[in-house]
């Protein structure tokens, strides 16, 4: 992530739950390391254990659908609708980035959704998922995207 910059506290310490400042290429990069299982240009950067905890439904989430890992959303299981190893981060306001491994295919949503301030529905990550991929042919076991040069 070449544009991003990370949020500290009064005493320098990263805040990372929100305050972070990026762009669409960055997300895209992030969603490219988890896609590749922790893998950036042939050099491992997460644990591929990392990679399964994020996508593994916290216990806590089971009454509500397992919608929950380990800091990235699910796919609520009431959505039949869509490749079930899809997960997705969530920043402020409606940006997302998701990973949809079986289809090799990293989703970036930049945008405002002024509805998440008050009342209305805020925007589904899923049903935007659901109109993406209306865009690309369905692909069982699809080869997992690199990349090229690390970019």
């Amino acid at each position: 992530m070449r544009s991003t910059l990370p949020g500290v506290d009064r005493f320098g310490n990263y805040i990372m739950s929100s305050q972070v400042c990026t762009n669409a290429r960055d997300l895209a990069r992030l969603g490219l390391l988890y896609l590749n299982r922790g893998v950036w240009n042939g050099e491992r950067i997460l644990l591929e254990s990392w990679v399964d905890f994020v996508r593994t439904p916290a216990p806590a989430t089971t009454a509500t659908g397992n919608q929950y890992g380990g800091w990235w959303w699910l796919i609520p299981d009431r959505r039949t609708d869509l490749p079930q190893d899809a997960y997705s981060s969530s920043g402020s306001q409606g940006n997302y980035t998701i990973v949809v491994p079986s289809q090799g295919l990293v989703v970036v949503r930049r945008g405002l959704d002024t509805a998440s301030w008050g009342p209305g529905p805020e925007m589904d990550r899923w049903d935007l998922l659901a109109q993406v991929l209306k865009a690309f042919p369905r692909q069982e076991g699809a080869r997992k995207m690199v990349a090229p040069g690390g970019r």
